[in-house]
């Protein structure tokens, strides 16, 4: 049994020849972590018995991909690492594609992937993940933070905090650790672990001087947030400039809600998702942009648009200095963090005069007042227009749901329908854009508490991962999952139209996803008419729910991506 001490900044973890794997889960715990999810398995198995003894909830998921996604949604719901446990070989290798989502949405995880008996590495053991069998590290190295193997018993506890401490430092992002089964099941000895949290580089005073002139001497500015502006009161910060200094805000589709799109000096977004607010305002030309945090790819800036890099200048500002000029080339860039940069622009910053102030409410007013909203009939019987199913279910539920989005046409429809004024109430993994990811944050952010998660999928990732929905069902817990069906892979069929005029491979109809959700445990309503939404609604907060809308497979979103594949024909 592990004796459990307090927190210190140096804490001596005192036991009584306690295992490697109690050890690790004395770390966890002592780091905040309250849930765990994973998939058991021999190697691994040493650590889910640790956690019997701890006061850890353990999700036991249906696939380790699935698993990395519900951890990421508890991550961002919590603000603390998400946890991961998987065996070697196959259980690893299935967790590689959620793990490179994590990284790309600048996710905290650890990954704890079981190994083989160190003696036995190299010999052609059954799941040797080292160096001379799969090399799993060679293959999480690329998409994590930190990779390393737990060899040496002493040293187990640093090498666990160290990677936790990477995993939530800027830009925060997954971890993994190989824990071979012998290491794990090994006595430990009384250690010492001395914790240094790692920091991001400061800003340049000088820089922030340079920017808070530009930005009082625009006449049209404008700043772009993205991911990195999501954490460590970015969002407040901005904001505090948008108001004060007149410089409208746009987003990409990740930094959604960093201030509310209802604020006058919101444009909303731009690239996959944006409802043309942003466009209008940035096609009349603007002499100073900053990006705050911004990925700059081709997706969030639809397919690198030479509206966001004008004959004025463009100013970068990132917590990753991986991604200065990488999209776009900008006259200042500076890796750093960006709330204490904001602090000093905003500090360094004197008031522009009266009428510059006036002329820029005036320019961004009128870029409101010209953005016309497609109107939309309010939901009547199927099959039904993608967006109105969009529009009535924002009505259906309270305003501080929890929205997230899968990667389809729904993503569209979804992002250009609903109005999110928190970056808590909408979240997509759009940086690597993986089918089933949204619907794993759903149930992960529904398994933190969250009183009023929606995540809205399409038929073909629901068919992909949502045995899911068992897991919830076993454990009752509230999440509602609205499938949009329209019996296809409609953002590939539409895109192969698009592009090539014809289209086959893709029809993913002739599954009745009401009774399957059904048999899964979960309630499960297909929707026909607007009467079968409203008697719905009296299942929500009854454990999992799956709201089915047959819609018409002939309405497509406007996406912007599909310019890119144009080249293939």
């Amino acid at each position: 049994m592990r004796k459990h001490t307090s927190t210190s900044a140096l804490r001596a973890l005192e036991t009584e020849s306690a295992r490697v794997a109690d050890q690790i889960i004395d770390v966890l715990e002592e780091y905040g972590v309250v849930r765990a999810f994973g998939i058991p398995g021999g190697t691994i198995s040493p650590l889910f018995d640790a956690l019997i003894d701890s006061g850890i909830d353990v999700v036991t998921c249906q696939h380790e991909t699935m698993a990395v996604y519900l951890a990421a949604g508890h991550a961002r719901a919590t603000g603390t690492p998400g946890v991961v446990l998987v065996t070697s070989g196959p259980g690893v290798l299935n967790a590689i594609t959620g793990v490179a989502a994590a990284f790309c949405d600048e996710v905290p995880l650890l990954v704890l992937g079981g190994e083989v008996h160190s003696h036995n590495g190299g010999r052609g053991a059954l799941q040797d993940g080292g160096p001379g069998g799969l090399d799993v590290a060679a293959m999480m190295r690329p998409i994590t933070k930190l990779v390393d193997t737990l060899q040496q018993p002493r040293r187990v506890s640093a090498l666990v905090h160290q990677a936790l401490d990477a995993a939530m430092s800027q830009p925060r992002g997954p971890t993994f650790l190989r824990v071979p089964v012998d290491v794990a099941s090994a006595a430990l000895p009384s250690v010492q672990v001395v914790r240094a949290k790692l920091e991001s580089a400061r800003p340049d005073p000088e820089v922030c001087q340079h920017i808070a002139r530009a930005l009082n001497g625009a006449a049209r500015p404008a700043i772009f947030a993205g991911i990195g502006a999501r954490t460590g009161g970015v969002g407040p910060a901005l904001l505090e400039i948008a108001e004060w200094r007149k410089v409208p805000i746009i987003t990409d589709i990740e930094a959604r809600g960093i201030i509310p799109e209802s604020h006058p000096m919101c444009l909303g977004v731009f690239g996959v998702g944006g409802a043309g607010l942003a466009d209008g305002y940035l096609a009349e030309g603007v002499d100073v942009l900053l990006t705050v945090g911004a990925r700059l790819d081709d997706t969030t800036t639809n397919g690198w648009q030479e509206v966001l890099r004008p004959d004025g200048l463009v100013i970068q500002l990132d917590h990753d200095a991986h991604r200065l000029c990488r999209g776009y080339r900008a006259d200042v860039a500076m890796a750093c963090d960006l709330l204490e940069a904001l602090a000093h622009t905003l500090a360094a910053a004197r008031v522009p005069d009266f009428e510059g102030l006036l002329a820029r409410d005036t320019a961004v007013a009128e870029a409101r007042r010209q953005h016309r909203i497609p109107q939309v009939a309010p939901l009547s019987r199927a099959p039904h227009d993608p967006n109105a199913v969009i529009r009535a279910l924002r009505a259906a539920f309270p305003s501080d749901t929890a929205w997230t989005s899968d990667i389809g046409n729904h993503l569209l429809f979804a992002s250009t329908n609903l109005q999110i004024e928190s970056p808590e109430h909408f979240h997509v993994s759009v940086g690597l854009g993986g089918m089933g990811s949204g619907i794993g944050m759903a149930l992960g952010l529904g398994m933190s508490g969250r009183s009023s998660v929606v995540g809205v999928c399409g038929d073909g990732g629901l068919l992909m991962v949502g045995n899911e929905l068992a897991t919830c069902a076993r454990r009752g817990i509230n999440v509602v999952l609205a499938v949009l069906d329209d019996g296809q892979l409609g953002m590939v069929e539409h895109g192969n139209r698009s592009v090539f005029g014809r289209s086959d491979f893709c029809a993913a109809g002739g599954t009745d996803l009401t009774a399957w959700a059904l048999s899964l445990g979960a309630n499960a309503v297909r929707v026909e008419e607007a009467a079968d939404l409203t008697r719905a609604m009296a299942l929500v907060g009854q454990g999992p729910l799956l709201l089915h809308f047959p819609i018409d497979p002939s309405v497509a979103a406007i996406n912007p991506r599909a310019q890119n594949f144009k080249g293939a024909r």
